[in-house]
């Protein structure tokens, strides 16, 4: 995507047949709806556009779908990579996701806007992870001191180790924890975006604050073995 705010183009999925046909989500039985099509439930847009890849599909449904919450997608991925051109680059390759994994999409386990969410998330933290080991090596000096070098190597270390321990955890535990102590975040802030309650927000923080002490303890562990 090259437009920025609200001038953003839409996302067109490929063409696909317009006759929206009963199709299997996750193995289940979906029945069209008889509203027009712009007041379709997202699971009923998501049972169309998994279609696509079962008996026939809808291109009207992958649009509207877009327009829904293509704001949202964008904002979330704004919210962790801070640069809106990435957001929008970001957004798109989640909605491509959406339109190859929908079959996936299970109504029990979460919501749309959650199983949005953590798609969302999990491509710009790739995004994170990437541009992380790219300012690590243009922040290595060319000319410096053995102090200089030894200080910036103990840094470097230090952050290769956070970075590790937070990739040990689960997603929803990587975007808790970064929404509330790396952004400062209020807890009921960050559980509305992630799409939570409280308590499981709590609960989420709480298992990801006990695995990254572990985890960091282990290495300390070992490396006073050596």
């Amino acid at each position: 995507m090259t437009q920025t705010g609200h001038s953003m183009a839409i996302i067109t999925p490929p063409s696909l047949p317009t006759a929206p046909k009963p199709s299997l989500v996750s193995g289940r039985q979906q029945e069209p709806t008889e509203q027009p099509i712009e007041k379709w439930r997202d699971e009923h847009l998501l049972t169309a556009i998994a279609s696509h890849h079962i008996q026939g599909g809808n291109t009207q449904a992958g649009t509207i779908f877009v327009r829904r919450h293509l704001s949202y997608v964008v904002r979330v991925c704004q919210s962790r990579l801070q640069n809106m051109a990435e957001a929008e680059e970001a957004a798109q390759d989640v909605f491509l996701s959406v339109w190859k994994n929908a079959h996936t999409w299970q109504s029990g386990n979460a919501k749309v806007t959650t199983w949005l969410y953590r798609i969302a998330s999990n491509r710009a933290i790739d995004i994170l992870r990437r541009r992380r080991i790219t300012t690590d090596i243009d922040a290595m000096p060319d000319m410096a001191d053995d102090t200089d070098i030894e200080a910036a190597e103990i840094i470097a270390n230090q952050n290769r180790l956070i970075r590790t321990a937070l990739a040990s955890l689960s997603p929803d535990q990587q975007n808790a924890i970064e929404l509330v102590y790396y952004k400062e975040m209020k807890q009921g802030e960050a559980a509305a975006q992630m799409n939570i309650s409280l308590a499981a927000l709590e609960s989420t923080l709480r298992r990801g604050r006990k695995k990254l002490h572990d985890y960091l303890a282990e290495y300390h562990a070992q490396v006073r073995l050596i």
